[in-house]
């Protein structure tokens, strides 16, 4: 068998694949340097070593559902065409029944996990998520609740009254189980104030994660590229989520279960209109996959979100750090409104056939990586 050194044709990151393989942790420069490489294989090479050491051949996906229960928000990203304005004929809000109707059409059979991230609505409090949640639950024991973005939590908790901690608190009596992790998008305070009005405290993200932690209550993490972002506020926000994760799981919490590097989606937004803003290619979405897998070596689990890459990269993807596609989804709203080419949903078989055709052991999980016997 080739070894790691022998794999990598940039001298520079020879340095990086012996600290790799003593198991040492990467420093800032070096997450600048795994940017600046041209060497995506030899970097790949590494993150895949990582990958094989923390999951084996492993790779994992769920049947989940998207679903957003309202599109009405007063946060300003100019990133999202999702969003709207209250008089916008586009705008909802979805009742707890028209929910649990819309669980019971048989194209979500077999669901197991629901993901629910939403915009900034200010009709909806504490009660609603309340009733929402503990019908959903009396409906659909089974179907694990993953809902809130950091942003939104702290949004809903301010609005109704409450502070963070108790919102948090009521919501997981009522069935929360878990929180996805977008809303972070760029922890760059000076970028935030340039793609979303509204989020423009990266700590409130962090605090609130952590928060999360403390309470028992797993989350993911995300991180938005491919903007106007530069490879700088990439290591940023890569390390920022790995101190996060070091004292979460220094004091006994799981913490992070997964990141997710999400594409920019350059269509029907802000940011693309008075911006000039390629769609991101092959080599950077699967560099983002692999760059991710080496910094946060104390996260378990990185995704390649076929949503936003296409399922074919997020394929390759598993040869580059990622050992999760994510899952079925079904219907997805966010992503597509701003411009992904990609199916809303994928099958289960299609789904296997991927990671298989890639060479991998196809696991069905839930959110917090039990595993299934896939069928």
């Amino acid at each position: 068998m080739l070894s790691l050194q022998s794999k990598i044709r940039d001298p520079r990151l020879l340095p990086l694949a012996d600290k790799v393989l003593r198991g040492e942790r990467l420093s800032f420069d070096d997450g600048l340097l795994l940017y600046e490489s041209p060497d995506l294989t030899g970097i790949g090479a590494m993150a895949h070593h990582v990958r094989l050491q923390k999951n084996g051949r492993a790779a994992y996906y769920v049947m989940s559902r998207r679903l957003s229960y309202t599109n009405v928000c007063f946060t300003h990203c100019q990133f999202c065409a999702f969003q709207a304005k209250p008089g916008d004929p586009r705008a909802y809000a979805l009742s707890a029944e028209q929910i649990i109707a819309e669980l019971e059409k048989p194209e979500n059979a077999g669901v197991r996990e629901l993901h629910m991230t939403s915009g900034h609505n200010p009709k909806l409090k504490i009660d609603y998520f309340e009733d929402l949640f503990t019908k959903i639950k009396a409906r659909f024991p089974s179907i694990h609740l993953k809902v809130f973005t950091m942003i939104e939590m702290d949004y809903y908790a301010r609005i109704s009254g409450l502070s963070t901690e108790a919102f948090l608190d009521r919501c997981m009596a009522a069935g929360l189980e878990s929180c996805p992790g977008g809303g972070a998008e760029i922890f760059d305070e000076a970028l935030r104030e340039q793609i979303c009005i509204g989020k423009k405290d990266a700590q409130v993200w962090l605090d609130t994660a952590e928060l999360c932690h403390r309470k028992g209550l797993p989350t993911n993490c995300t991180m938005l590229y491919g903007h106007i972002e530069e490879a700088r506020h990439r290591v940023d926000h890569l390390l920022r989520l790995r101190d996060l994760q070091d004292r979460s799981q220094a004091a006994g919490y799981q913490g992070f279960l997964a990141f997710i590097p999400l594409a920019y989606q350059n269509e029907d937004n802000e940011l693309s209109a008075t911006h000039v803003i390629h769609e991101t290619t092959g080599t950077q979405d699967l560099r983002e996959i692999a760059v991710a897998r080496l910094l946060l070596d104390n996260i378990p689990h990185i995704k390649a979100y076929w949503v936003m890459i296409s399922p074919g990269l997020a394929q390759a993807g598993l040869s580059y750090g990622a050992d999760d596609v994510d899952g079925t989804v079904i219907a997805e709203e966010i992503a597509h409104d701003a411009g992904a080419k990609t199916p809303q949903g994928l099958q289960r078989a299609e789904l296997v056939r991927l990671i298989e055709e890639a060479g991998f052991e196809a696991l069905e999980r839930d959110n917090l990586y039990n595993t299934y016997a896939t069928v």
